[in-house]
């Protein structure tokens, strides 16, 4: 007989007619209890809407014929003071945050995974999501490829745990040489189901690592979740700065805040000579951009060979050096961050 946990995995598959979202992540079931001879299923709702409730049983019921249960009864509470969550948050997620660029090239993903290492690392639960569909590159910088260790239920995506993180990418999914040729809204139902069919859990951050440019997948994000805000990256070079700028008036416009600008490769530390620095990538172009859009530099982050050799060996470079100065950027970036979010919450 199916006892509560195994039931309520498969009332995550009850979506609301009008809201599009499950019951459980709504707040509508209210208790599940395996009675002798009969399975009493209590659910939550603001108003005496029969033919809401009447269309919930029937698809309650003929889920539920599909596995062993006795006798179902479906009680319905109605209560005035209830209400249904229809914000677009990922349900047990507190602080979903889009990584950009505008261009490729200026180590958006290496960012992103030192970025969420760094706060795993401070004691918060973070997800990744690599939402770069034709060139997922997260998988290779935590040291796996392809369909290792990816498991899926039915509708129910788990993703890969490594280093404290939830990870999921599209990579995960696909042989690692199979080209992806997909149009807009193909695009759009991968990262719908990324989003809200993935059990990430409790979260305090889901960091998502965004392609380059500002088209499809960008769009299709801000429209399908609530996101907390965007950080920007990029390198000192003009030429980096100026797609960044792009990328900042795509979050404006679809009214994403830009809770700062990162610069990666900001100089270069030389193995042999640690306490020297040279601006190959030029200087200042971050701050420029951060004062042209009225945000903040959060920080600058040094290139070095850690960085190459950690997203090569599948470590991120936080982690291979814990006191070294990447991962002392990133400590400074993370406070940084954590003030500006409570600036816009």
């Amino acid at each position: 007989m199916a006892q509560p946990d195994i039931i309520k995995k498969e009332l995550f598959k009850i979506k609301h007619p009008d809201l599009k979202k499950d019951i459980i992540s709504l707040g509508m079931l209210n208790d599940v209890q395996v009675l002798e001879g009969e399975t009493l299923i209590k659910l939550r709702t603001p108003s005496q809407d029969r033919k809401l409730q009447i269309g919930l049983e029937a698809q309650i019921r003929q889920l539920l014929s599909k596995i062993d249960t006795n006798k179902i009864k479906i009680k319905f509470d109605v209560d005035p003071n209830f209400s249904l969550d229809d914000s677009n948050r990922i349900p047990g997620i507190k602080r979903t945050i889009a990584i950009g660029s505008g261009k490729g090239g200026v180590g958006k993903s290496t960012v992103t995974i030192n970025l969420a290492a760094s706060l795993a690392g401070q004691g918060y639960k973070v997800g990744v999501l690599d939402a770069d569909i034709y060139g997922p590159s997260i998988g290779k910088m935590v040291g796996v490829n392809g369909r290792v260790a990816l498991k899926t239920d039915e509708e129910i995506i788990y993703p890969l745990e490594k280093f404290g993180l939830k990870i999921i990418s599209f990579a995960f999914l696909v042989d690692e040489n199979q080209p992806v040729v997909w149009r807009g809204p193909m695009l759009g139902k991968a990262i719908e189901q990324f989003l809200f069919q993935v059990k990430w859990g409790d979260l305090d951050y889901l960091l998502i690592d965004l392609p380059p440019g500002t088209g499809d997948v960008q769009l299709s994000l801000a429209q399908l979740t609530d996101l907390t805000g965007a950080v920007l990256v990029t390198t000192p070079q003009r030429v980096a700065t100026l797609d960044a700028s792009k990328a900042a008036a795509m979050f404006s416009q679809v009214k994403v805040p830009i809770l700062g600008v990162i610069e990666n490769m900001s100089y270069f530390i030389p193995p042999d000579a640690p306490e020297k620095r040279y601006n190959i990538f030029g200087e200042g172009g971050a701050k420029e951009l951060a004062d042209s859009i009225q945000s903040k530099l959060l920080g600058q982050i040094p290139h070095m060979i850690d960085l190459m050799e950690g997203g090569e060996s599948g470590t991120p470079a936080v982690l291979k050096n814990s006191s070294g100065p990447i991962a002392n950027s990133y400590l400074e970036i993370t406070k940084a961050l954590e003030i500006e979010i409570q600036s816009w919450e």
